[in-house]
């Protein structure tokens, strides 16, 4: 029996059942005789109908056949859930909604249960679906947005929220939106678009003053008001951040009436306000009230206000004093300490520095504080405290004072003398008998070998580190890893990850560590053990579409192009709905292939379909606009597509490069300079064809040194890649011998 005819007497089974039971003539069981008529007969018996096949006046076609199979699933779908078999029903919505993909109620259905059933992955899948089918259900989008943001996917999410509030069912005076914006404006916040979560936010505010307006019962009135991240205090920041004064003082008195938060904390948030509005005065008063609770909440941010204020006021010779009287009477307040301390750093009073952040460092062990110390022994010259103090960093970081570490140790290693006697120090210490360099020593000698692009050094205390403390090898292997892949050692990269994926306390992070093997080995020309790294990484995770993508790049870069076609074929039919990143990349791929295959038509309509799908996407309008530039055609169209590239990401150099190039075939050479120069600056070197533009650019200026010394580089590099692009290499020596082909701007 067919799927369809199955499907179909199993809901005729199910009306049926439903209706014998009524009539009068029903039989009991006990009295059934042996070979009992079927439902259908009794029922057709009682209507005194005989049995007849429909036929339609006009043949049904596939279509209309699926969607009647797909009805009959959606109702045993319906019946299951009736029955408490969810797992059952979601079965048969599959079914169904493979029979008809376009009905968006299915996948409504197939969403509400795949989050019942913890199926999270596919209820996003189907319910973005369903949303695409019926871009009006504004329930669903609010929905789906909440779960992307949830994953962190604050993009998707925040598009979807954005749909949502633009639908035509919502009502923008009611509690959804104002649900709505508060959810907008909470991840505007935290990706820093600080004009539309004002915006946002003031939907909420407005709400919170005029619930009526809105229709908010108590509870989601209640829920606004008293939930930190809606609170009035919260929004009066954000109104503030946006440079929205007036009504971040609204909001701030507000908080007050409500007395929501520490009057403190508003007091100092009404002095940033003041600052903002260039009231310095009013801005001094309400900091002292905030330095008068002697309250901590805002940590250095209290006294970097206190420090802006004297700056502005030409008044910064009385910092020092002030902080010395607010310490005085604050001690143990040690954000204040080793501010004042900071300060003293930056008088060069170093001796008062080093005895206050010591003294503060023997109750509150904070990497501040030794960030502090660092600085007063990189100014005093003196190897060994400084790198005691870093270590102390390195062990107690947080996120703040990471990003502090990273800013001294580029001081660091901007001053060569004092590098070269950390570099030299912990080398004598790795040798002692026993070593005497500490594992966070060693990982940071490391870092500030690589700023001095000392090489060997940066290998050795990468060694010692792994050596030294194996619990946190992971991070060593990462980071040595980089190095070799950077310094193009790819066959000593390849033993590093080839060791780090074997090894069992690894475990965790053999899929990662296969992933840079295969990458490593490709590299070195070793394909096929390429490919055997990263199918042993595939088979621990299945699912992962950047290891199924990997193979087709591993056979992309060894230029077997059929086999990268079949791989990045399947990868796109895989992961199609899944995964829309690793789409993409599958058919940037799948279009540089053809172009290379010479079926640039092929190409080019590979990209010319995803930007009809997707015209804002800065990868596609970059690659589209570069193929058409160097064909010489469509050049003005061309310009515009790369320029969309380029707002969205200003320092992405392959964009800049094509915008060089663009303007470069239109002739605008002098226009074309600047964008073509940052490219190879971002470049770091290695990239043959943009110091090659570059080059060319030069040659039409009539710079013909310059031209000479990139084309130099651009050979250089050509040749040193794994697998050298011989017509690159040929062209480059050409130009080089003299013989340089003019190439001019076409006629648009």
């Amino acid at each position: 029996m067919s799927v369809r005819l199955r499907s179909r007497v199993c809901i005729l089974a199910v009306l049926l059942s439903a209706s014998v039971g009524l009539g009068s003539g029903a039989t009991s069981v006990a009295a059934a005789p042996e070979e009992p008529e079927s439902p259908a007969v009794q029922i057709l018996d009682q209507l005194g109908t005989p049995l007849e096949r429909f036929q339609p006046r006009e043949p049904r076609s596939e279509d209309e056949d699926a969607r009647i199979d797909a009805a009959a699933w959606y109702m045993t779908g319906r019946l299951r859930e009736a029955r408490n078999d969810f797992r059952g029903a979601y079965a048969a919505y599959q079914k169904a909604v493979k029979l008809d993909p376009k009905s968006a109620s299915i996948y409504r259905e197939l969403v509400r249960l795949a989050f019942g059933l913890d199926e999270v992955e596919d209820g996003i899948r189907y319910g973005l679906k369903a949303v695409e089918l019926d871009p009006s259900d504004a329930l669903l989008l609010q929905r789906l947005g909440l779960h992307l943001a949830a994953r962190s996917q604050f993009a998707d999410a925040i598009r979807l929220l954005e749909q949502a509030s633009k639908a035509p069912t919502m009502r923008k005076e009611s509690a959804a939106y104002v649900t709505v914006m508060r959810s907008l404006a909470l991840l505007y916040a935290a990706t820093g678009e600080k004009e539309k979560a004002a915006d946002s936010f003031e939907v909420v505010f407005d709400a919170l003053q005029s619930p009526e307006k809105y229709k908010l019962d108590l509870r989601t009135r209640t829920q606004l008001a008293k939930e930190p991240a809606t609170s009035y205090e919260r929004i009066g920041q954000v109104f503030l951040d946006a440079k929205r004064p007036e009504r971040a003082i609204e909001a701030f008195e507000l908080a007050a009436k409500a007395r929501q938060g520490k009057p403190g904390v508003l007091n100092f948030n009404l002095a940033r306000v003041y600052v903002q509005t260039k009231q310095f005065d009013k801005a001094l008063a309400e900091l002292q009230k905030y330095f008068d609770a002697q309250l901590l909440s805002q940590g250095r941010a209290a006294y970097e206000l206190l420090a802006e204020i004297f700056k502005k006021t030409d008044k910064s010779d009385q910092l020092i004093p002030k902080l010395e009287e607010l310490a005085g009477k604050d001690s143990q307040n040690a954000a204040l300490q080793f501010f004042l301390a900071d300060q003293y750093v930056a008088t060069k009073e170093l001796d008062k520095a080093e005895t206050l952040y010591r003294k503060v460092l023997e109750g509150a062990k904070d990497p501040q504080g030794y960030l502090g110390l660092a600085a007063v022994y990189r100014l005093k010259k003196e190897p060994q405290k400084l790198l005691e103090a870093l270590s102390n960093v390195f062990a107690g970081a947080t996120r703040e004072s990471a990003e502090r570490l990273d800013a001294e140790m580029k001081r660091i290693g901007a001053d060569e003398q004092i590098t070269k006697q950390l570099i030299d120090m912990g080398r004598k210490q790795i040798k002692a008998e026993p070593p005497e360099l500490e594992y966070g020593s060693a990982i940071l000698l490391a870092q500030l070998a690589a700023t001095a692009k000392q090489d060997e050094a940066i290998v050795e205390f990468y060694r010692y580190a792994l050596k030294r403390d194996q619990s946190r090898a992971a991070l060593v292997y990462d980071q040595l890893g980089r190095q070799l892949m950077r310094m193009k050692k790819y066959g000593e990269a390849a033993e590093l990850y080839r060791e780090a994926a074997d090894k069992p306390a690894l475990e965790r992070t053999r899929p990662q560590m296969l992933f840079v093997l295969s990458q490593a080995l490709e590299l070195e020309g070793k394909t096929d053990a390429a490919v055997k790294a990263v199918k042993e990484a595939k088979a621990i995770v299945p699912e992962a579409g950047l290891l199924h993508y990997q193979e087709g790049w591993i056979f992309y870069h060894a230029h077997r192009w059929e086999e990268a076609i079949k791989v990045f074929e399947q990868v796109i039919k895989k992961f199609e709905q899944k995964d829309k990143e690793i789409t993409r990349r599958c058919q940037f791929s799948l279009s540089n292939i053809y172009v290379q295959m010479g079926q640039r038509a092929k190409g080019e309509g590979i990209l010319e379909k995803v930007l009809a799908e997707d015209p804002d996407d800065p990868s596609v309008n970059n690659d589209l606009g570069y193929l058409y530039a160097e064909q010489g055609r469509n050049l003005e169209r061309a310009e515009k597509m790369i320029r969309i590239a380029i707002k969205a990401e200003p320092e992405n150099m392959a964009y800049l490069d094509s915008m060089g190039w663009v303007l470069y075939m239109r002739g605008k050479y002098a226009e074309a300079l600047p964008y073509l120069v940052k490219a190879v600056e971002l470049s770091e070197g290695g990239d043959a064809t943009i110091f090659d533009h570059l080059a060319d650019c030069y040659h039409k200026l009539g710079k013909q040194e310059l031209a000479v010394k990139n084309w130099q580089q651009a050979l250089k590099f050509a040749r040193e890649e794994s697998r050298p692009d011989e017509k690159l290499v040929k062209k480059i020596e050409t130009k080089l011998s003299g013989k340089v082909e003019e190439k001019e701007a076409p006629k648009e």
